[in-house]
């Protein structure tokens, strides 16, 4: 798992006229706008995440660099009291989608902006013990069957236009699931230890090991077998999930931490195959 930090802009969003796009940012609550160049904005979510608006056919300036975001992409940004946020958003005249429980834990509410980008707020609900056990052992079950209903030929459909296909969805969940693996193998076998920061890059991982044209069967399996040892080693320790890794900069997860979120962050993107299933009506 990498380390937390603060980051540049996460996202750079295209939009066709970028004074629309201003003024709809800064009617959310909370948000604000500045210019950054000009064909560029800067705006600021209420809890410090920041995107880029940029004209559409032009560059932003070279000192602000962020990734850029693909037609239709989801932007996702926390935010507290997600029911308080959808009436406002309701009182000022949007239609946010939510919010919804997505899975146990997690709480998410969709709002789509003017040129298709759908901003992702979520927060997190109360969770216990044996909810975050039981998301976590569940998962690699319902990879198994999503992937097979996909089929061969549905592994290597898009989720959207310019997004990963399910393939490589697949081994995503895999590779980040198999880096949390060892830093959870670190805080039970040795708690309190000190660790060093870990080097994890979405897209390089993806192109690296050439993820669009692997098969998929090793990389379940070996989600599968992970979990499982971690849920067979902390049979034998009865304080295992308060057992706890620190990194350099201070910020310590206990293994209940990276459990609960590993188990959200597979169920999220097996919520996403099973989309592209249902869309293929498999």
């Amino acid at each position: 798992m990498t380390e937390m930090n603060s980051r540049p802009p996460q996202a750079l969003l295209r939009v066709q006229d970028l004074a629309r796009a201003t003024a709809y940012y800064n009617r959310l609550p909370g948000f604000r706008t500045a210019a950054a160049g000009p064909k560029t904005a800067l705006v600021t979510a209420p809890e410090g995440e920041t995107l880029v608006l940029q004209q559409a056919g032009t560059s932003p300036p070279p000192s602000l660099t962020a990734p850029q975001a693909g037609p239709g992409a989801w932007v996702y940004l926390h935010r507290a009291n997600l029911p308080e946020l959808a009436a406002r958003l309701r009182a000022s005249g949007l239609t946010p989608d939510g919010p919804t429980v997505t899975y146990p834990g997690w709480r998410q509410l969709l709002l789509t902006d003017p040129d298709g980008y759908v901003l992702a707020f979520w927060e997190e609900q109360p969770v216990t013990d044996a909810q975050i056990l039981e998301l976590y052992q569940s998962a690699p079950a319902r990879l198994a069957d999503v992937v097979a209903r996909l089929g061969e030929d549905g592994l290597d459909v898009e989720r959207a236009p310019g997004k990963w296909t399910a393939r490589q969805i697949v081994h995503h969940i895999a590779d980040s699931n198999v880096e949390t693996f060892h830093v959870v193998r670190i805080a039970l076998a040795l708690p309190g230890k000190r660790i060093h920061t870990t080097v994890w890059d979405n897209d390089d991982w993806m192109r690296g090991l050439v993820c669009h044209r692997r098969a998929v069967e090793p990389a379940i399996a070996l989600f599968a077998a992970s979990r499982a040892w971690v849920l067979e080693a902390l049979s034998h320790l009865p304080d295992g999930l308060e057992h706890t890794v620190t990194w350099p900069s201070g910020y310590t997860a206990s293994v209940r931490d990276l459990l609960r979120q590993q188990g959200g962050h597979a169920i999220h993107h097996i919520l996403q195959l099973e989309e592209i299933a249902q869309r293929l009506g498999k």
